[in-house]
């Protein structure tokens, strides 16, 4: 990936075992609205083998943001590299894998957020979408 790419929207896997034990704090002390996926603990290799339980982040910059920038954030929390990401609305369906039936399918309702994170800021949602989450969430 290009290093001098510069985006508003990353993601990160964020690995509890080897993350400081006041993650979600440090987080929330950047200033920066976050959603945490629930705890990926059902996933599965292709060879079948359990993959290490494994949260998904997504960070949301006021403006567009250096890899550097992520990266330094990230290797604060001893992580994988972020990747920028062209669209926030699918990488919050995969939190829960929503589009994915092969793979664990997780709680919605599990999903954190920090910050102000808020969904909708980011997809004009269908009737259809709306009227869901109502009904799950109030």
């Amino acid at each position: 990936m290009a290093k001098n790419i510069k985006k508003r929207n990353w993601a990160f896997v964020l690995y509890p075992e080897s993350a400081p034990a006041d993650w979600r704090e440090q987080l929330q002390k950047t200033g920066l609205q976050c959603a945490i996926s629930p705890l990926h603990d059902k996933d599965m290799n292709p060879d079948n083998t359990p993959k290490k339980p494994h949260y998904h982040v997504i960070l949301t910059y006021s403006g567009p943001t250096s890899y550097n920038v992520v990266k330094a954030l990230t290797d604060g929390f001893n992580q994988p590299i972020p990747q920028a990401l062209e669209q926030v609305r699918g990488y919050y369906r995969y939190l829960t894998h929503k589009d994915n039936p092969e793979k664990a399918q997780y709680d919605e309702r599990e999903i954190k957020t920090i910050n102000g994170f808020n969904i909708a800021d980011f997809s004009e949602l269908t009737r259809s979408e709306i009227t869901q989450i109502k009904k799950t969430f109030l």
